[in-house]
């Protein structure tokens, strides 16, 4: 038998392993199908989200791109242009403004481009249009790479930044830049690279860019830096513009109409599409008197009507400046009809220009100044219809100078419905003011006893409020009653006012009550200061009633514009007021206020009682009544007897008397059976000078009226 050679150690296993890795093998190329199949089925979702984005993005941007296309007069194709800069600076620098002050609001890229293509970019600048074209197109790129929503949002918090801090840092002070060559801006891009970089390390994203969006991120930088630059020379064509439309405005408040006029030509030969200096040369031309000439007349008509075509969806000034030129003119019925126009159109013009965006938001350096509000109070005023630009204010103007009182009170009144209504409770002040200037003493007629309604203010315990009311000493009744607080604050100019209205209008303000008006928050941001209940220095307030409107003091601001006047400190106010208050008292405007003290001292002896009131516990009291026409005249009244002066502890208007009453004077029975003998003296300061009462004692326990004369300025001391 022969034995076969023996094989190696393990051949035999090694020639059954192929039978047992075979089901490994399967199960790997399972495997491995399944990984390039989960791998292709990633890559196309993959490639379908991108393309999803792709179209996503196309249509989000599109509207945009179409949006910025340069519109308005002498940019359609083939068009001529004709003399000008074909856009206007002001709408141009109002745009920026917008879409910038969007980019600070919106929570993502859509919603900021969705702003974008609802806005007006008609007379726009072409250049700035380009400009922000081109950085839209860099930011479309990116944006179209961005498939995942986190991605997105990431992206949108690194690139609004970005943009935000380039132009903040442009725009405001220049630091990124100096001027080259030429003399206009160049920007750092350095800068801006390095304010790119800080972003990204500061940002909590986890955002991984890929080579082609690392690219694109510099583009942006190469697009924002040329955008700045363009940004910057229409913001310094801008501030050119308004250095001269500024002296306009300033001339106009000062009442220099020639300055205002020649300042206004100025600045229309700089912008010839703007609006503002159009409706100042306008102004000036009126109030200068050249409406009276007929070339003038015929001039500023023609200026009036060209800008009321131009500018339909603003033309509320013009229509009412015309309503006032044809007023001074004696044309009754086309003033009328333009003034009315003009009520008519500014409600919805309103709407529009008390839009936070407007450019003077950007000028906040001119609240620095009292001359730079008299800029913005003028810009607000005409465009918003408030003070001489009121269409109802000019309306009750020539009603009463045409000797219909009631007709314009009603006038005055509707202003003041409308601006309750609009809730523009900033103008009020501006109201006030020009009904006091302009209407005189029709508009004090309306409430001739405004001195005797008081401010009655209280600082709450906790938080800075003031609780608030208002004490009626009249005897009329005030219906749909609104209070409009006018606080100064320390750090703000003589005579500038901050207002703040009260929760709720109250039904009526009642005879001989206080009416409350509860806690009214108190609180301002002044130049980055914040200015509460304690830092107040004035304060005052403005009712706004059915019946009338009208300032309401506290005593204490009474007493202290009372001394100014009597010690000269406002001599011209106080021969204007005391002559407007004679007129009112009097019924005829041509009346003196020497006269007029006259003719009350005359009156007073007839018209005055006195009664000894029944002794309170050791000292008499007193009831005085004088005549009414003295609560016209803002009087302090102080009680004189003995060595002591006495406040009145009431003084109240019943029916046609005013009436005073004074609570422990003395033993005044006893004086007037003739026992002490002591006489009674009552002061009155008003502001056409004091009048002075005295009683000396009589029988039966009575006094007797010794005396009543004028004393001219000479005051009794107040407290």
């Amino acid at each position: 038998m022969t034995q076969s050679k023996s094989e190696p150690l393990g051949i035999e296993s090694n020639k059954k392993r192929p039978g047992c890795l075979k089901p490994a093998l399967i199960a790997l190329g399972v495997c491995l199908a399944l990984v390039a199949a989960i791998y292709g089925g990633l890559r196309y979702q993959h490639r379908q989200a991108a393309k999803a984005q792709q179209v996503r993005a196309t249509q989000e941007f599109a509207p945009v791109f179409q949006a910025l296309e340069p519109q308005g007069p002498g940019l359609g194709p083939g068009s001529n242009p004709g003399p000008g800069p074909g856009y206007d600076i002001d709408q141009t620098i109002k745009v920026i403004h917008e879409i910038d002050l969007a980019l600070a609001e919106s929570d993502s890229m859509g919603d900021y481009l969705k702003t974008m293509s609802r806005h007006d970019y008609r007379n726009v600048a072409p250049a700035v249009l380009a400009a922000r074209k081109d950085l839209m197109g860099v930011l479309f790129q990116i944006y179209s790479k961005q498939s995942e929503i986190e991605d997105r949002q990431q992206m949108w918090g690194l690139t609004s930044k970005l943009l935000l801090s380039t132009l903040s840092v442009v725009g405001a002070e220049g630091h990124v830049g100096t001027l080259g060559p030429t003399g206009s801006i160049t920007v750092d891009k350095e800068q801006a690279q390095r304010l790119l970089d800080d972003l990204q390390q500061t940002q909590d994203a986890r955002l991984k860019l890929g080579r082609d969006q690392r690219k694109l991120q510099g583009q942006l930088i190469d697009s924002l830096v040329a955008y700045s630059q363009v940004y910057h020379r229409y913001v310094d064509e801008w501030d050119r513009l308004c250095v001269i439309r500024d002296r306009a405005y300033l001339a106009a408040h000062n009442g220099d109409w020639a300055m205002a006029e020649a300042a206004a030509d100025e600045a229309i030969a700089m912008a010839p599409d703007e609006r503002e200096a159009h409706l100042l040369k306008a102004l000036a031309m009126i109030e200068g008197g050249q409406s009276q000439h007929p070339e003038s007349s015929a001039q500023v008509e023609q200026l009036l009507a060209q800008y009321i075509d131009d500018h339909p969806d603003s033309a509320a000034p013009a229509f009412l400046l015309l309503g006032v030129l044809q007023s001074k003119q004696g044309r009754k019925d086309e003033a009328l009809l333009n003034l009315q126009q003009a009520a008519a159109y500014y409600p919805k013009q309103a709407d529009a220009l008390t839009d936070m965006l407007d450019p003077y938001k950007m000028r906040s350096f001119l609240r620095k100044t009292r001359e730079g509000s008299y800029v913005i109070e003028l810009y607000k005023n005409t465009m918003l219809g408030a003070g001489y630009f009121s269409p109802d204010l000019q309306l009750a103007r020539n009603a009463f100078a045409a000797g219909d009182f009631e007709a314009g009170r009603a006038k005055v009144m509707d202003h003041f419905s409308r601006r309750r209504t609009q809730q523009q409770w900033d103008f009020v002040l501006s109201d006030i003011e020009f009904c006091q200037a302009l209407l005189g003493d029709d508009f004090r007629r309306i409430f001739p006893e405004d001195h005797y309604l008081d401010l009655v203010l209280k600082p709450t315990i906790f938080g800075s409020k003031l609780h608030v009311g208002v004490d009626n000493r009249s005897d009329r009744t005030l219906h749909n009653a609104t209070l409009v607080l006018a606080i100064q604050f320390t750090d703000m100019h003589a005579e500038d006012y901050q207002t703040f209205v009260a929760n709720q209008t109250q039904p009526a303000v009642l005879p001989r009550q206080v009416t409350d008006y509860g806690d009214v928050e108190i609180g301002l941001d002044l130049q980055g200061t914040k200015k509460e209940v304690d830092d107040i220095v004035t304060q005052r307030a403005i009712l706004v009633t059915d019946e009338a409107v009208l300032w309401v003091d506290t005593d204490a601001y009474k007493i202290a514009e009372a001394k100014e006047f009597r010690q000269g400190r406002k001599p011209g106010l106080a021969r204007a007021e005391a002559s407007a208050r004679a007129a009112v008292v009097s019924g005829d405007k041509a009346i003196s206020p020497v006269g007029l003290l006259d003719r009350i001292v005359a009156d007073a002896r007839s018209g005055t009682t006195i009664q000894i009131d029944d002794k309170k516990l050791l000292k008499d009291g007193l009831i005085i009544t004088v005549p009414k026409e003295l609560a016209v005249l803002r009087p302090l009244f102080r009680l004189k007897y003995g060595d002591q002066v006495f406040t009145a502890d009431q003084n109240v208007i019943v029916d046609d008397k005013i009436q005073l009453r004074f609570d422990s004077v003395g033993d005044l029975a006893g004086d007037a059976s003739g026992d002490g003998g002591q006489q009674i003296g009552l002061t009155v300061s008003t502001v056409l000078g004091d009048l002075e009462w005295s009683w000396g004692p009589d029988s039966g326990h009575k006094l007797r009226l010794m005396n009543v004369e004028g004393i001219g300025d000479q005051a009794l001391g107040l407290p």
